[in-house]
């Protein structure tokens, strides 16, 4: 066991001597029947009390997760973990016996915003803390319909973005806690991938928050912001499917179980999608009252060779060539039906579209010169399940579990090590320093660093 004293209080984790882990910290207040609706609360009783940070604790109500099954090692995978609405808990990873003060990194975990957590095998952060001195945290955050629909307007005692208002919070808890764990609170990377890519840049976008962080890290995903209109339009739908199908429960009164099955029906009823339809995701704030032109921050930014591969696995998965489009132009993607009839086309249309035109639109746009861009090429075309560079695969490198790629039938040579290993020190290179260990994204030439 590993104590930490906090302002008169007491978290303790779990330690194997080289490795301290605290986790299930509880960084919001816990909900009731009226506040699981509305933005989260800052979780300031550490004093004087005691936290037993050694086990995880639950995660956000989601459906099944296949992908989470996939990319892990565990046995039981996604179905070990508890589920329930007060599930706002982080976890702190760092290396034991070490008294410099270190550069912080906050995980955000993607997963359309209707999937993930933070105590995923996939995001386990051991490997980076083992082979740097840094402090990785990883958090939930709440999902889906209750993490991103507009409950205001259903209720206007209620909230909207309020899983962006638990990003904001647990911002806020590392920022005055982290330095009882040796951690630098002036020197913070926000980091995520696909929607925790899109979960920052919303961040990015309120300049009240700029002293929670102090540079990003942006992984396959460039946000497309909800307007107020169309979240207004999508709670409205959801409301006729309360009424619907629970005629006479009140708001209060509806389970997460019920919830869920209510997205699950907001699903269908809007059409096949290949999780390419964001329903839920952060809706334009007043809050948000600066551009990402004008962030002032360093800026990392990387896409995978072969995103589209990932929701478009084969023939048999192909949206209906007419569906596709439809789905495109809720993102103003203008395309014909005549190129989106083949798999490929679809996945090639995928990864330019939702991926690599907008990272470089955004670097080429962003004011600040501290900018990087990076593409991850590894892939094994003679493997089973490795075969191109897909969307989610350079997070089995960034942290180091090349052990995912043993449980799914490939044996691991020295360069796939080399390549972890490198993208683990480049990520606390810009941890240390916010920059990169190679040139900087210059509009003229477009560098783009190659991970393969």
């Amino acid at each position: 066991m590993v104590e930490v004293n906090v302002k008169g209080g007491t978290i303790n984790g779990i330690s194997d001597g080289q490795i301290d882990r605290f986790l299930g910290i509880p960084y919001a207040q816990p909900f009731n029947a009226t506040s699981r609706f509305k933005h989260s609360q800052l979780n300031h009783g550490i004093s004087n009390s005691y936290i037993d940070a050694r086990k995880v604790q639950p995660i956000p109500p989601q459906p099944y997760n296949a992908l989470e099954d996939f990319f892990s090692t565990q046995q039981n995978g996604f179905n070990s973990f508890i589920q329930n609405e007060n599930c706002l808990y982080l976890n702190i990873w760092r290396k034991s016996c070490s008294s410099k003060i270190k550069p912080v990194v906050v995980y955000f975990y993607g997963g359309g915003f209707t999937q993930g957590h933070g105590t995923a095998d996939l995001y386990n952060p051991y490997h980076i803390v083992e082979h740097e001195d840094i402090i990785v945290i990883t958090f939930n955050y709440r999902l889906g319909a209750l993490g991103f629909l507009d409950w205001s307007a259903l209720d206007p005692q209620f909230d909207y973005n309020n899983g962006l208002s638990d990003q904001m919070n647990a911002l806020k808890w590392v920022h005055h806690y982290i330095e009882y764990f040796g951690g630098d609170p002036n020197n913070v990377t926000l980091m995520g991938q696909s929607a925790g890519s899109m979960s920052i840049l919303a961040l990015m976008q309120i300049p009240e928050l700029d002293t929670y962080y102090h540079k990003v890290m942006l992984l396959s995903g460039a946000l497309f912001n909800e307007t107020k209109e169309n979240a207004q339009l999508k709670a409205n739908h959801f409301s006729t499917l309360i009424n619907t199908y629970y005629p006479g429960k009140s708001l209060e009164s509806l389970t997460h179980e019920d919830i869920l099955r209510l997205m699950d029906l907001h699903e269908s009823e809007r059409g096949k999608s290949r999780s390419l339809d964001l329903i839920y995701r952060p809706i334009q704030s007043p809050i948000m009252t600066r551009t990402i032109d004008d962030f002032p921050k360093p800026v990392f930014m990387s896409f995978t060779n072969s995103e589209g591969d990932i929701y478009i696995e084969n023939e048999s998965r192909t949206l209906s060539p007419s569906r596709f489009v439809e789905v495109m132009k809720l993102y103003d993607i203008d395309i014909s039906k005549n190129h989106a009839r083949t798999a490929q086309q679809q996945r090639e249309l995928i990864t330019q579209y939702y991926f690599i035109e907008p990272a470089i639109h955004l670097l080429q746009h962003i004011h600040t010169p501290h900018k990087w861009l990076a593409r991850f090429d590894w892939c094994r075309p003679n493997s089973t399940h490795f075969k191109t560079a897909y969307h989610i695969l350079d997070i089995v490198f960034w942290f180091g579990h090349l052990d995912i790629l043993t449980t799914n039938q490939y044996d691991i040579i020295k360069s796939d090590i080399d390549l972890s290993q490198r993208m683990i020190s480049d990520l606390a290179y810009f941890a240390r320093y916010s920059e990169m260990p190679w040139s900087p994204y210059q509009r003229d030439t477009q560098s783009t660093f190659i991970y393969k």
